[in-house]
């Protein structure tokens, strides 16, 4: 993999990606109580933060975003996704809502990141210079 750009992506507020597949109710939040119906409550169509469902949710938002987009579970590692098609290989490794893709092609990594971008709110942080407090330096 050696000359493989490593692009690193961020997704905003990630856990409000996931829908939830149970019935939730939540007490209305601060601020925005309707004093005439102080016993109403909110139905949650999607997941919110502190929500126990939430990183699953989101993790399967992701998932599902990936293998649409052609990539597969790995079978050994359910953090890494991998694309393979002709004489493209991708890899995508996820923690949570931190992302690196690398590929064996520049174009279709930047092809991944605006899809990604297309169905989250994607910050990329361009070259990969840290992940999860490891310093990563490219070799010449």
């Amino acid at each position: 993999m050696h000359g493989w750009p490593l692009r690193q992506l961020d997704i905003n507020n990630a856990f409000l990606h996931g829908n939830l597949e149970e019935t939730v109710f939540m007490h209305q939040p601060p601020g925005f109580e309707d004093p005439s119906q102080p016993q109403h409550v909110c139905k949650l169509k999607k997941s919110i933060y502190s929500l126990k469902q939430a990183p699953r949710q989101w993790y399967k938002a992701l998932r599902d975003a990936l293998l649409s987009f052609g990539f597969i579970h790995s079978v050994t590692n359910n953090s890494l996704f991998i694309y393979k098609s002709h004489d493209i290989l991708c890899y995508c490794l996820v923690y949570v809502d931190d992302i690196i893709v690398t590929s064996n092609t520049l174009s279709f990594v930047n092809n991944i990141i605006n899809k990604l971008g297309s169905t989250f709110s994607v910050k990329d942080m361009g070259s990969l210079h840290y992940f999860l407090g490891i310093e990563v330096i490219p070799m010449p």
